[in-house]
């Protein structure tokens, strides 16, 4: 009985430690969307706060430079790698600074 009384707990804490993450899309952004893909979850990682995108097919991309520096230990890859030509100037990449904002808000320790 004891045990059967402790698996709605075990089972509500286990939804606690999930990952904050944010859904965003191509489709809410129109021309402005800067990435390749054309949707994402945006998430962040403590300590430093990591920016980080994950793609459809599971791919974890940094967008910031405290991502960058942890990207090769923890099998990352660079998010300027999905980013889109910038039309308007020839040669660079299209910002994607508000998604990096945004994903480091989802980080507890973030105090942006």
């Amino acid at each position: 009985m004891r045990y059967c009384l402790m698996l709605p707990v075990l089972l509500a804490l286990a939804g606690c430690g999930g990952e904050k993450t944010e859904s965003i899309s191509q489709a809410e952004y129109g021309a402005k969307w800067p990435f390749t893909v054309e949707k994402a979850e945006l998430l962040c990682q403590d300590g430093p706060p990591s920016a980080l995108v994950r793609t459809g097919d599971g791919k974890l991309y940094a967008l910031n430079g405290s991502a960058r520096s942890r990207a090769s230990q923890n099998g990352w890859l660079d998010g300027r790698s999905i980013s889109k030509p910038n039309p308007s100037v020839p040669g660079t990449s299209m910002d994607y600074s508000e998604f990096t904002e945004r994903a480091m808000k989802l980080c507890p320790s973030y105090a942006g």
